[in-house]
């Protein structure tokens, strides 16, 4: 008998077996109580049960060890512990997770602040930068985000800081419901109250904030840390002038999928809708939070708020039901 073919057929069984093991999990969400937050909508609409207050910001996917880690119950262990054991769910070239999404729903107006880029991530705190972007699911009619600036030169960046002349400085743009917006390094920008959002990130969490209201933390009783200085340093001038988009879907196979990111080293950001039933391919493994609706994936029930990870190579998934699902994955920039 051929000893290659014995070999080959060794390594193909051993495959099958591998994805076997393979399962669609279900993610549970972590929370942090968030001075802004304090509605219900994140409670009664999506679910979400915890004694964490003021509940303001959800986390769907996150895996950073001793910090903030998602549970995965239908394995015993946390997020960032299955992306180490089973590297073969993901087959990512980076040594963390590299992905990381939440639902915001603010009762109030977010920080006025930045994420840095990885060399002073790295310098400053030994992380990573957090290039991020938004989805606007809900907003009031008068619903706001603070997007940028004005200021033409450093210089003028400062003084206008110094001399708190917010109105001259700060950008704001209208919120029109299904708006994607890129948030790139260095980006100055804060959502406004009321303004419910889907956000994908970089598994990251570097904040430098410029302006936080004066607001007194309760949990302090002290005005939050703010970081001026380092904000200076890191904000990009000139502004770019980033603007919401408003992506196309596509019909497939029952599907209307918007497509809307996917950078290799950064992420992959979709949306999944259904009316009653559908079949999807993503060969990568992603992530998939449902923000409306409820119905199965595969043998797996979601509704909305909650999030399942799918593993890579796992092939066509079954969607039955009216869903609107958020996909979250990541391409290799090196391989």
């Amino acid at each position: 008998m051929n000893r290659r073919l014995i070999t080959c057929d060794f390594y193909f069984i051993l495959s099958i077996e591998v994805d076997i093991m393979k399962k669609i999990v279900k993610v549970e969400p972590y929370y942090e109580p968030r001075m802004w937050g304090g509605g219900k909508r994140l409670i009664e609409e999506f679910h979400y049960q915890t004694d964490i207050a003021p509940l303001g910001e959800v986390y769907n996917v996150v895996a950073l060890p001793n910090h903030a880690d998602c549970f995965v119950p239908n394995m015993n262990m946390t997020l960032s512990k299955l992306y180490e054991e089973k590297p073969d769910w993901f087959e990512c070239e980076t040594e963390q997770l590299p992905i990381r999404v939440n639902i915001l729903d603010p009762m109030y107006d977010l920080s006025i602040q930045i994420h840095p880029d990885d060399d002073f991530a790295k310098t400053y705190n030994g992380g990573r930068g957090k290039p991020e972007a938004w989805v606007i699911l809900d907003a009031p009619e008068d619903g706001y985000i603070e997007f940028g600036h004005y200021a033409k030169t450093k210089e003028e960046f400062i003084s206008m800081t110094q001399n708190k002349e917010w109105d001259k400085l700060l950008r704001y743009l209208k919120t029109p419901i299904d708006g994607f917006i890129d948030i790139p390094s260095g980006t100055l920008h804060a959502i406004g109250k009321g303004v419910l959002t889907y956000n994908i990130s970089r598994n990251a969490d570097l904040t430098l904030r410029l302006y936080d209201y004066d607001r007194i933390d309760p949990s302090t009783h002290k005005k939050r840390p703010i970081q001026p200085e380092e904000v200076y340093e890191n904000v990009n001038i000139p502004d770019k002038m980033i603007t919401f988009q408003q992506y196309p879907y596509a019909n497939e196979f029952g599907c209307k999928v918007t497509r809307y990111w996917d950078e290799p080293g950064l992420y992959t950001l979709m949306r999944i809708q259904t009316d009653t039933e559908g079949k999807f391919l993503h060969e990568r493994f992603a992530f998939y939070t449902c923000v409306k609706g409820e119905g199965m994936i595969n043998d797996m029930h979601i509704r909305q708020g909650e999030t399942i990870l799918v593993p890579n190579h796992m092939g066509w998934i079954k969607i039955k039901g009216k869903l609107d699902l958020f996909l979250a994955s990541y391409r290799n920039q090196h391989i």
